[in-house]
């Protein structure tokens, strides 16, 4: 027998630096979200894979919890997995773009993943090679022979190199972190690159062990363009961090980081006895300053009709309501994202937030929404909002409130018996959150 169940919507502004659905322009929304559970306990996961562009992108390489399929030539997938209640890792990649990866509570249907498009040379690995992404800034030093197989065989003939930039909504993963004394932490970053090169013959290529290869990362715009002052004075813990796919965690590396005003410069050493993840390669490597106190944040949707989501005559997928956040940066830069939530999602979470610190909630329903749904909003907060909020307006409102205290451990927030929350736990207030949001309105 199969039920339908509705499901939270796993959104993260990890030190508010980027929400966990899309990319920062807007994308296809899915039809349905919703949490699939059979007498077999399996969890039901489909999506297409898009580029920048929106083209599909096939032989793109899909795991979900260690089970690996490819997209078709319609960039499509479908994958049934044996059901965890520790929840479930999706990671999507394929060479010549920056990866996805994502932390799911349960099965989704439909949905739409975007990879970056990464800057591509082909170089010859016996000689020296200065690889620059004019665009990004990001600038690789490949020596001679330093390149090799899952073998240890040097490189031969032309290799595929690719610089894949990240800025915080297009990173991998939640920011969620283990630091080289193994503690569990949130991150910001200031700079991050996926790296990856592939032989003629398809072979992933790695450092040879001894090997380096030097790495310069500018600061992106986005957030604010210039290293934040705290990390050249060392008043905040900066260091230099590698993305596990399998787990989801940035781990810390040494890596020989230099900081200054405009980025960071780090170096790549191969690992001796080391296993080529051929979901890894060179790596996705990030400059972040570590928060060891990070905050959460439940937005609940209650009772909202479906027309405020997808109004008549109806559409697929839904438009749904569009939720945008900010929040300062450690710079003192504001950082922004918006998200689309539909019917399916009874409630949000917003983790790895700074703590006891101001953010911007607002939502806007879908255009032909009725008035009644802007009309008859209300949105409340715990704690309660800053003066001269909430505001509404004729097709939605918004609110400004404390992000509150900080959660006992960075990550997707746990309930008492250690499991990743669900509308079970929201509803009984078993969850470790200090400030909820409620968002709710009616004919």
């Amino acid at each position: 027998m199969m039920k339908m169940m509705r499901r939270s919507a796993l959104l993260l502004l990890p030190a508010l630096l980027g929400l966990g659905c899309g990319e920062s322009g807007r994308v296809p929304d899915a039809p349905e979200e919703l949490q699939v559970e059979s007498s077999a306990l399996s969890a039901v996961f489909s999506g297409t894979v898009l580029d920048s562009n929106r083209r599909p992108v096939p032989n793109a390489r899909v795991t979900v919890n260690g089970i690996v399929l490819f997209t078709n030539s319609a960039g499509a997938y479908s994958v049934s997995v044996e059901g965890a209640t520790a929840g479930y890792r999706i990671d999507i990649r394929k060479d010549g773009y920056g990866p996805v990866n994502q932390f799911k509570i349960s099965g989704e249907l439909n949905q739409v993943h975007v990879l970056g498009r990464a800057y591509i040379r082909q170089i010859n690995p016996a000689v020296s090679n200065q690889i620059v992404d004019t665009v990004s800034g990001i600038r690789v030093e490949v020596l001679p022979n330093s390149l090799g197989t899952a073998t240890g065989t040097p490189a031969k003939g032309t290799v595929v190199f690719s610089i894949a930039p990240h800025d915080p909504a297009t990173m991998p993963g939640d920011f969620t972190a283990r630091n080289s004394l193994g503690q569990t932490v949130a991150l910001e970053s200031v700079g991050a690159v996926t790296l990856s090169a592939v032989d003629s013959l398809g072979n992933t290529l790695t450092l040879l062990p001894g090997a380096t290869m030097n790495v310069s990362l500018p600061v992106p715009a986005s957030v604010g363009g210039t290293m934040p002052a705290c990390v050249l004075n060392a008043t905040c813990r900066t260091a230099m961090w590698r993305f596990t796919p399998s787990t989801g965690l940035w781990n810390e590396q040494s890596a020989n980081a230099q900081f200054n005003t405009q980025g960071t410069s780090f170096r790549i050493t191969g690992i001796r006895n080391s296993t080529i993840d051929p979901a890894d390669g060179l790596g996705t490597w990030n400059a972040d300053i570590e928060h060891t106190s990070p905050s959460c944040s439940i937005i609940e949707f209650v009772n909202i009709p479906l027309d405020c989501y997808n109004p008549p005559p109806g559409t697929t997928p839904e438009p749904g309501i569009e939720l945008a956040f900010q929040q300062q940066l450690t710079s003192g830069a504001p950082w922004s994202k918006s998200a689309g939530v539909r019917s399916s999602a009874s409630f949000i979470v917003l983790y790895n937030l700074r703590g006891n610190t101001p953010l911007d909630l607002s939502a806007e329903f879908p255009a032909g929404a009725p008035a009644y749904c802007a009309g008859n909003l209300s949105i409340t907060s715990t704690p309660a909002p800053s003066a001269g909020f909430p505001v509404y307006w004729a097709t939605g409102g918004a609110t400004r409130y404390n992000t509150g205290a900080p959660a006992p451990t960075a990550g997707y927030p746990k309930d008492s018996s250690g499991n990743p929350i669900d509308f079970a736990d929201v509803a009984t207030g078993n969850h470790p959150c200090s400030s909820h949001i409620y968002l709710q309105t009616h004919p």
